[in-house]
């Protein structure tokens, strides 16, 4: 079967989204063109024949089936598939992916767009995104900087107020840096802000020989230990109670600093999360930055690669 080359998926508008996915036989076409449905099934029925073919059938939510031309037993097109463990419909879940993918995920656009009527499904849906992301940086650790490159470090209070106002209780300090040049970053939780956490932080995600920026937080003066000399760290740092930016070596760590605000908008714009979720997503806001320029193809390949279909 020939079918039609798709376009560029990040490219994409929500019309013509609209249209690509605009009827069943679009929506199983679109799925096996990007690999999250079979082309043919590759297992054979429970009578060990492989003469598969897709029927239309009306009793079944997705509208159609694999069925047995030489035996007529059939399977659903969702088996050995990412799909099967929902209960959505493929319409849905593939609305979620391309909105998810293009940060237009909050409840309220989810429930109107995507046709969903509990907050319970689209939370257990980004908790399902959450956890690829965590898993992709699982098998695919984060190293930043090396020769040439700067990275700037700094640790952010990432603080709860009750009743949004108040005191400030429940203090949880995240620690990350992110490349100048190719603007990859890393940031995860950290219990203490003293040189025994942070400096073996910095030896596992930063490449010996990069420059590193910093405030002057003591737990930074290890970067200039004689310990440090087989990481070859070079390391300048920025006042912040005198300024922002070093007058004389122009030093600074805006960078880090505007990328802790981004995430923490986001946080904020999915109605807030529980203390125990931050950590995931960090990491979700590690992937964004590193395919934001295709978001929806690059989390296609992170379903195909978590999920194989067999």
């Amino acid at each position: 079967m020939a079918y039609a080359p798709l376009p560029s998926l990040d490219d994409l508008n929500v019309r013509e989204w609209n249209e690509l996915t605009s009827t069943n036989e679009k929506i199983i076409e679109f799925c096996q063109q990007v690999g999250l449905i079979h082309v043919l099934p590759t297992q054979p029925c429970p009578k060990n024949h492989t003469n598969w073919y897709l029927g239309a059938c009306a009793a079944v939510a997705d509208k159609w089936k694999w069925r047995c031309r030489t035996c007529k037993s059939s399977r659903s097109l969702r088996d050995s598939t990412f799909f099967s463990q929902s209960r959505l419909s493929l319409q849905q879940i593939l609305d979620l992916m391309m909105f998810w993918s293009q940060g237009l995920d909050s409840h309220k656009f989810l429930k109107r767009n995507v046709n969903i009527l509990g907050d319970a499904t689209i939370v257990d849906w980004k908790n399902f995104k959450h956890d690829l992301c965590v898993e992709y940086f699982i098998q695919h650790p984060t190293i930043i900087g090396g020769i040439g490159h700067i990275v700037e470090i700094d640790e952010s209070a990432w603080t709860k107020r009750k009743y949004h106002r108040g005191r400030q209780i429940d203090n949880q300090w995240v620690f990350g840096g992110i490349d100048r040049d190719t603007r990859e970053c890393f940031a995860g939780l950290v219990d203490r802000r003293d040189a025994a956490t942070l400096i073996p932080i910095i030896y596992g995600f930063v490449m010996p020989g990069t420059t590193i920026y910093s405030d002057q937080w003591a737990a930074y003066n290890a970067l200039s230990h004689p310990n440090n000399a087989p990481h070859r760290y070079g390391h300048q740092t920025v006042n912040h109670s005198v300024n922002f930016v070093d007058s004389t070596t122009l030093v600074h760590t805006q960078n880090i600093e505007n990328m802790w605000m981004v995430a923490k908008i986001k946080k904020k714009n999915q109605m807030g999360q529980h203390r125990t979720l931050l950590g995931s997503h960090l990491l979700e806001f590690m992937w964004r930055r590193r395919f934001g320029n295709r978001p929806f193809a690059n989390s296609i390949r992170l379903i195909q690669e978590q999920y194989p279909i067999v």
